[in-house]
């Protein structure tokens, strides 16, 4: 739990109103003192001051106390919708190039003003936003899921099905050419990355799959047993960076939790676990 006071003192004392174009209501995401945040996201808002509408990704956080967001009586918010807010901006801070930009374009929700607000640029920008949009790639059809920014599709990967993501490029809404092209790469030379991959976890997991058995007098698993169980690839994350994570099954011999390798962008393997 986070110091209410201390949160507070992020954001400026300057009051002001603007509308903003909610994409993502992401519900809690976190607690100060006796209050629960919520955390929405936008792509796009108009500063009521100047009437500028400001193309740029943000973020809104509302405070609803414990007892009114334990009983769900508190304000909901709908995901494509605009609100008139009245807010404070947050204190900029000089931020690590890993963390989005957005946090320094954070506002901290005074008021609800109005729920069902009308802008013709927020309205044209929701339009916009809402087109789906699809792209192929590796004999793959993935279609674009905005919330996630990412690309998700079905692909047949070593005879098994496989759900694959491709992150969008970065401060894109709507491209994944560097997720693609590393997407296709992998699919080159796949069964002598696969073999790769379960050479590496059955070298590095094979003791704890023993230790594992239900039954200490079943025959030991063995390297080729263990690779055998993994199967296909179930599931793949491809970042705008190059890196990579791939799930397997675990052929039952972890539970049920799947088996994880992350890659470099070079197709050096980082590490693998367990996941789920």
């Amino acid at each position: 739990m986070e110091d209410l006071n201390q949160y507070l003192e992020e954001f400026q004392k300057e009051e002001y109103e603007i509308l903003a174009y909610i994409t993502v209501n992401w519900g809690y995401s976190g607690q100060y003192g006796d209050y629960h945040r919520i955390l929405l996201c936008f792509p796009a808002m108009v500063d009521l001051r100047t009437g500028e509408c400001i193309v740029e990704d943000g973020r809104i956080d509302y405070l609803v106390k414990d007892e009114d967001y334990e009983k769900n009586e508190y304000f909901h918010f709908d995901e494509n919708g605009i609100y008139h807010f009245l807010v404070s901006k947050c204190v900029p801070k000089d931020l690590d190039p890993m963390f989005l930009a957005s946090m320094n374009n954070t506002y901290l929700v005074k008021k609800v003003i109005e729920d069902n607000a009308s802008n013709p640029e927020l309205e044209a920008i929701r339009t916009e936003y809402m087109k789906e949009g699809t792209l192929e790639a590796g004999n793959t059809e993935f279609t674009l899921n905005r919330r996630y920014e990412w690309f998700e599709g079905k692909a047949d990967i070593l005879g098994g099905t496989c759900l694959v993501f491709l992150c969008l490029d970065r401060n894109s809404k709507k491209k994944a050419k560097k997720a693609s092209a590393r997407f296709e790469s992998l699919m080159q030379d796949m069964k002598e990355l696969d073999k790769k991959l379960k050479d590496f976890c059955a070298e590095r997991m094979i003791d704890s799959a023993n230790e594992w058995k239900e039954d200490e007098n079943d025959p030991d698993i063995t390297p080729d047993v263990f690779k055998e169980k993994m199967g296909a690839p179930n599931e793949m994350v491809v970042n705008n960076n190059g890196k990579v994570e791939i799930s397997y099954g675990d052929g039952d011999m972890f539970g049920g939790h799947s088996i994880q390798i992350c890659l470099n962008a070079d197709n050096s393997i980082k590490d693998c676990g367990l996941v789920g």
